[in-house]
């Protein structure tokens, strides 16, 4: 069932996007799909394949290689400057391993719109299927995390995690003419953001991007925002949430897969429970 009247939007959240990933197998077993699709961080890489449609890929990749040092380790971050092994997670996992159908991709019937923070200017870039390409360098860029990932030189911007000026994309959603969204968060409810990154740590790693020091100091205020503004449109019946529906003990780093399956099925639950409430909102 093709919804051609509601938008998709997806918060990021690292290791906490398995909950999304199981979201979308609810989407993928009634054959859902979205003809406008925003997305930063963990949400974007998560959403590829459910775009390729191909079912419980990304719980595969959880069961037998989330624990693979070429997927995250220290080792990645000392090597690379990066805790995630992108090169793995983007070239050797799609391309050998388990391999994607850019084919079924490159068809899905709707438009892929995913955020990146250009650290320079301090604005989001957006990037659509046609902009991240096959190698899927905005979708890298939007998933990496300050000081966890080096900046992403692409197209003459310096880019890092989208999340950070975009966290709740839904305003991009509104933009583009879509007064009906579906949110898929990877928080409980009741949860706000608190925690500040010293200035001074951000001056000293971040010495010449003055302009992120200013977004990782807003960042906690601009979240909360954006989560009041979706949940305001829930209470307004112009959106559904999804989010997990038990306070999560898993951190964005998180890499136990017996938490993160738990987590995934989670989502997979909480997905088709939502079904109903969707189907209403696209007959408003």
């Amino acid at each position: 069932m093709h919804l051609d009247n509601i938008a998709l939007v997806l918060e990021g959240g690292g290791m906490r996007g398995m909950f999304s990933a199981g979201v979308f197998e609810a989407f993928l077993a009634r054959e859902l799909t979205f003809p406008y699709i925003t997305a930063v961080s963990a949400g974007a890489c998560n959403i590829l394949s459910y775009m390729s449609h191909q079912p419980l890929r990304t719980r595969q990749i959880i069961e037998h290689y989330v624990t693979d040092k070429r997927y995250f380790s220290l080792h990645n971050w000392i090597k690379k400057g990066s805790i995630f092994g992108f090169d793995f997670i983007f070239e050797d996992l799609p391309k050998q391993l388990l391999p994607f159908d850019y084919a079924a991709y490159r068809n899905y019937p709707g438009v892929l719109q995913v955020g990146t923070t250009d650290i320079e200017s301090g604005q989001p870039i957006w990037f659509d299927q046609e902009g991240i390409g096959q190698k899927f360098i905005p979708v890298r860029a939007s998933s990496s995390m300050p000081f966890l990932a080096p900046v992403v030189r692409f197209h003459g911007h310096s880019l890092l995690d989208g999340a950070l000026v975009s966290p709740i994309p839904y305003e991009r959603a509104l933009a583009a003419g879509y007064d009906k969204l579906v949110v898929v968060l990877t928080r409980n409810a009741g949860y706000h953001k608190k925690q500040r990154v010293p200035r001074l740590l951000l001056k000293t790693f971040y010495k010449k991007y003055p302009k992120l020091w200013d977004i990782m100091q807003e960042r906690p205020a601009l979240y909360n925002h954006q989560l009041a503004e979706v949940e305001r449109l829930e209470q307004d019946g112009k959106a559904v949430i999804i989010r997990p529906q038990i306070p999560l003990e898993i951190d964005k780093l998180d890499i136990k897969p017996d938490k993160l399956l738990a987590l995934h099925d989670h989502g997979i639950g909480c997905g088709l429970a939502a079904l109903d409430a969707i189907f209403k909102l696209a007959q408003k």
